[in-house]
């Protein structure tokens, strides 16, 4: 993977930088005044009345044995919220709502990052099964066993998961392989390049050979994949990720440098000023931050042959995370080692699994899969510190200026597992 030296930089001056920084930050600040103009709105009163779609639906039980439903809850006027219900609730996932729910607890923080409140009065919307709800309906019909239905789900519509499942595969170190991403929407993008490679070139010998193929049908796809992802609900790591597709097709058109932290920095900002809940999402945080450690590696190690960087970067980014991951999730298994194999496993398993559903038959490999999950091992408790977090990520930015900081990265993490 050689490096262009044609290639141009983003900014070409601190003052580009500064400038676009600016933009930004207005643009942010813009949106948080409308979500406070929303929150006064929707505080005035105690209680609040809003349509709304049941953005995921799952159960949880007490420590009594007893049970109770979880709703996320997106609202037509654009804020997201949890609430619980404690009746008999069917399955409701992806239906559209109208919903009150108690405000007086709520602050505003709490209002753009996604807060929780009491609700009450749920009536459903008496229409037709939507879009999602009809290929979810048909990917869990291809499974018997209650967590395929799940792992599918997850996989290919964002669904959530049980705490069972989610125990599973992170007891496997795997749960960044069930939550979509960069590497999901690249799968797409190749499969539909290829359907539409042929299609495209029997009309373009006919009609318009003086178009660009790889130009118009990577438009194609960008429209086709930000319907995928208004489908299944702009989950912050398919945003990041569409949003680096579509820059890096924009940037790479016009001879600029597509894989540098310059980009990343751009994208981080950019979603912030759009989407300002972002900044408190968890799960955008971890993609950005599996990002910049590709980033990092392909940054010293572009040099090397694809296939070393194949191999070598699913078991640098595995090392890179550990630290952050255990910020957050400290639970960690002798299996979670094998992650990297996993990841590489994924690449073939992913794709395949698609057409397996698409035929129809997606139980096809439903016992390996089982197999893999029926593994069990003593789990322990790894939690890094806050310190040890602020040290590995100064560390971490240092080592975009110098080469020698990716060792202390792989110490700290030694240092990580044999101390903490």
């Amino acid at each position: 993977m050689k490096e262009n030296p044609h290639e141009l930089n983003l900014f070409e001056s601190k003052k580009e930088i500064v400038i676009f920084t600016l933009l930004m930050i207005s643009i942010f600040a813009f949106n948080i005044y409308q979500k406070h103009k929303l929150f006064t709105e929707v505080t005035a009163s105690k209680f609040y009345k809003t349509d709304a779609i049941i953005d995921k639906q799952y159960q949880k039980t007490k420590k009594t044995g007893k049970t109770y439903h979880v709703l996320k809850i997106k609202s037509d006027d654009g804020y997201s919220f949890y609430t619980t219900n404690y009746g008999d609730l069917k399955d409701i996932s992806g239906r559209s709502v109208s919903i009150g729910f108690i405000t007086d607890k709520i602050d505003f923080k709490s209002f753009v990052a996604g807060f929780y409140a009491p609700s009450y009065d749920i009536r459903l919307d008496e229409k037709e099964y939507s879009f999602k709800e009809n290929i979810a309906s048909f990917i869990k019909e291809q499974h018997e066993n209650v967590k395929m239905k799940e792992l599918f789900s997850a996989l290919f519509l964002a669904e959530p998961i049980s705490k069972s499942l989610r125990a599973d595969v992170s007891f496997l170190g795997i749960s960044h392989l069930i939550a979509i991403s960069g590497f999901h929407l690249g799968v797409l993008f190749t499969i539909l390049y290829f359907l539409f490679h042929y299609v495209y070139i029997y009309f373009q010998d006919r009609y318009f050979p003086y178009r660009n193929i790889k130009f118009d049908l990577t438009i194609l796809i960008l429209v086709l994949l930000f319907g995928y992802m208004s489908l299944i609900g702009y989950v912050p790591s398919v945003v990041r990720s569409f949003v680096m597709m579509g820059l890096g097709f924009f940037l790479f058109h016009r001879s600029f440098k597509i894989i540098s932290f310059e980009v990343l920095y751009v994208t981080i900002l950019f979603i912030l000023a759009i989407i300002p809940e972002f900044l408190f999402s968890i799960g955008f945080w971890f993609s950005i931050s599996g990002v910049f450690y590709i980033y990092l590696f392909l940054h010293h190690f572009s040099h090397l042959e694809n296939w070393q960087i194949f191999l070598l970067l699913n078991f640098w980014v595995y090392i890179a995370m550990i630290p952050i991951v255990h910020f957050i999730f400290p639970d960690f298994s002798l299996y979670q080692l094998f992650s990297p194999f996993l990841t590489m496993a994924f690449s073939l398993f992913y794709p395949l699994e698609m057409l397996l559903h698409l035929l129809g038959i997606g139980d096809l490999l439903d016992g390996l899969v089982l197999n893999l999950f029926a593994f069990k091992a003593e789990i322990y408790k790894l939690h890094a510190p806050l310190w040890f977090l602020g040290t590995y990520l100064f560390v971490s930015i240092l080592a975009i200026f110098h080469k020698s900081a990716i060792f202390a990265i792989l110490i700290l993490n030694l240092l990580f597992f044999v101390f903490i």
